[in-house]
């Protein structure tokens, strides 16, 4: 097996282990509060919004069902899509990912030559790909940077028309900085990210890794093997990894400590946690408690922040819980009693408005391979290779 074989085989496992960051980014940018969403029957209702280009697009879920000019027109697209079970919703999601992934590869092979989309690193293939699920693939300045790994060129030509606050959303998401000095994304990323894994799983074989086919040395194995944090794949918790919040929300991230103490019955010390970080202003996210006026998007590091991009400097880990109007809701001198009982309406609530069922369903679809699967995946190649190297075994 090659080298060129054995990388395309880490880079398909790795691939697919960074999936979830991007369908969260869909989600975050499409319909980040579950609009449409019946918790009773588990159920979607499409529903109009009105772009920045003075368009309209009717959305399902966490899809564009079309994008139209005229209100009447959508109302009348509205009218004729039936409600959705959720099931449909994340099979949607799904397939939306599988089409223009092809539509994607169809064009970048035909624009920049055969085989050119394969051999972008992979950031640079989900966010062209974003761009043609918008319909921007026209945008060629943009296209034309991302293919050459140019990121000042690329920064000034990503604002696609139409999308508003969505732009700063993904960029922020997806490429909020250059790699290195000006690379748009890692183009050394699957050679890192094996050499790195190597050195995991065999660390006494580091001198030997050059007739695998995998020349490894001192500088790459201090790396980490991903580029940005904001492209691993989370292993979940009730904070989006890729979410909007809004102002006065408290972002609660010692949530399942917390809880730790309700289940064994310690409430005053789940409501001295709970009072430690409503307490702490850098858990509270600023502004008016609008999502309209005061969007928050939140990167898959779980940084929060404005609508301009800003870090607003409050982080939600993975697992933490979000309780808005939270001046409304607590105050510092409420006993244990009154904060347990908040916290419980809290968590009835969220249980009540459970919208999130569908996109965990389709995570867990998704996040089949993971971390785990690529150290099997990566040992298997260095197996096949090693094997082949001492003539024990003959591969095409």
């Amino acid at each position: 097996m090659s080298i060129d074989k054995s990388e395309k085989m880490v880079k398909f496992g790795l691939k697919a282990s960074m999936l979830p960051n991007y369908i969260n980014s869909v989600i975050g940018m499409n319909n980040p509060n579950s609009v449409g969403f019946i918790p009773e029957n588990k159920t979607y209702e499409s529903f109009i919004e009105k772009n920045d280009n003075n368009t309209y697009s009717v959305k399902i879920g966490f899809s564009v069902l079309d994008t139209v000019k005229s209100l009447d027109k959508a109302k009348k697209i509205k009218r004729e899509q039936p409600p959705l079970a959720a099931k449909t919703v994340q099979n949607m999601i799904k397939e939306d990912f599988v089409k223009f992934e092809k539509l994607t590869q169809n064009k970048i092979d035909s624009d920049y030559g055969k085989g050119a989309y394969s051999k972008l690193p992979i950031k640079s293939q989900f966010v062209l790909q974003d761009y043609v699920r918008t319909g921007h693939s026209n945008n060629k300045s943009f296209f034309d940077a991302v293919v050459k790994n140019d990121y000042k060129e690329a920064m000034k030509n990503y604002i696609r028309p139409g999308i508003g606050q969505q732009n700063e959303f993904f960029k922020n998401v997806m490429f909020a900085g250059p790699v290195d000095k000006n690379d748009f994304a890692n183009t050394n990323q699957i050679k890192r990210f094996t050499e790195n894994m190597l050195d995991k799983l065999y660390p006494n074989m580091k001198d030997n890794q050059e007739s695998s086919g995998f020349v490894a040395n001192d500088n790459a194995r201090k790396q980490n093997v991903y580029e940005d944090a904001k492209m691993k794949a989370e292993k979940g918790g009730k904070a989006d990894v890729v979410a909007e919040f809004t102002g006065g929300e408290l972002v609660n991230n010692r949530e399942e400590e917390m809880r730790e103490e309700m289940k064994k019955g310690n409430n005053e010390k789940a409501a001295k946690i709970f009072k430690e970080e409503a307490n702490n202003p850098k858990n509270v996210t600023p502004g008016a408690a609008s999502h309209k006026k005061n969007p928050l998007p939140v990167a898959a590091d779980g940084t929060v922040m404005d609508k301009n991009g800003k870090d607003t400097g409050v982080k939600a880990v993975p697992g933490a819980g979000v309780y808005d109007h939270i001046k409304d809701q607590y105050k510092p001198g409420m006993s244990t009693k009154q904060v347990i009982d908040m916290i419980v309406k809290n968590h009835k609530k969220w249980k009540k408005n459970n919208i999130d069922d569908s996109q965990k369903n389709l995570m867990k679809d998704i996040k089949k391979m993971h971390l785990d699967f690529l150290e099997v995946w990566v040992h298997l190649v260095l197996l096949v290779d090693l094997l082949r190297a001492k003539k024990v075994i003959h591969l095409i």
